[in-house]
């Protein structure tokens, strides 16, 4: 048995079956997928079928372009221009597809590893990050006809107002929208931060593109000392990294194929990386 971590798909349903197709993936191994499986590419429905039908031998978490296509679904937003999922939001099991793609996680750990599609604040604890994950994962994946009580946030307000850049940093006494929107914020959209964790939405670029005062957010040293997390972490959503951090901890598994490069395997039991060229 062995388990695979694979990073940005983003609709590129040929690449993802090639890339299974050389790692020899079998009913014995498992999949965990770093988010934003859909959009930009051009199978994004297709994708979802795919992978909704291995999601027995998969773990998700959310990317920042599966949740923009849940706040279309849900939350009333219209697709924007640069949008590929037009075939998604026609598909007769749209609806089906989007109540089990939005019980998918923010965060998910075992064997050593903790995988994110963005990233995780330095001065967050493990434990603590995933009881923030969980905080999100709770509204979204909230059951249909559920009563709230007064203040509760239903998972269609969530994806309504899930855009934004404010709050622009952490702290503990936020709540409602505020609270869950700078949660899911750091979880898959986060590349830069400055020393108070401040998101830097602007710069995509690679690590020597840093902005001035900001840093990659997987250098960011913890609060204390002696409080480095001890998990790996895995991550997509920053291809231009191009899966270098320069550190062992943190291994980034976006490799632009949407972008013409490649899709990329991390087998967490040896190590090894397998890649499937976009061409």
């Amino acid at each position: 048995m062995a388990t695979y971590a694979i990073g940005d798909i983003q609709g590129c349903l040929r690449q993802f079956d090639a890339l299974l197709e050389k790692l020899n993936f079998s009913a014995l191994d498992e999949l965990w997928l770093a988010g934003d499986l859909i959009n930009r590419g051009p199978e994004s429905l297709q994708l979802l079928r795919r992978v909704k039908a291995l999601s027995s031998q998969c773990q998700i978490v959310l990317g920042n372009h599966d949740l923009h296509f849940l706040a279309i679904l849900f939350g009333g937003h219209k697709a924007g221009a640069k949008d590929t999922f037009a075939d998604l939001l026609q598909a007769p099991d749209v609806y089906e597809i989007g109540h089990w793609l939005r019980k998918q996680k923010l965060a998910h750990q075992d064997n050593g590893h903790i995988m994110v599609h963005a990233g995780i604040p330095g001065f967050w604890a493990s434990a603590q990050a995933f009881a923030y994950a969980e905080e999100v994962e709770a509204v979204i994946g909230q059951a249909e006809g559920i009563t709230l009580a007064a203040g509760e946030v239903s998972y269609k307000e969530f994806f309504s107002k899930m855009y934004g850049n404010e709050p622009p940093r952490w702290d503990e006494s936020l709540n409602g929208m505020d609270r869950l929107r700078i949660i899911t914020n750091y979880f898959t959209r986060m590349r830069y931060v400055d020393a108070a964790c401040t998101m830097n939405f602007a710069e995509k670029g690679g690590i020597e593109n840093a902005p001035v005062g900001f840093m990659p957010w997987f250098e960011q040293a913890p609060e204390q000392k002696g409080q480095e997390r001890a998990e790996t972490i895995l991550f997509g959503h920053w291809a231009s990294l191009n899966g270098v951090t320069h550190s062992a901890k943190h291994i980034a598994l976006d490799t632009g194929c949407v972008w013409g490069r490649f899709l990329t395997a991390y087998c967490l039991e040896t190590g090894e990386v397998t890649r499937q060229s976009a061409h």
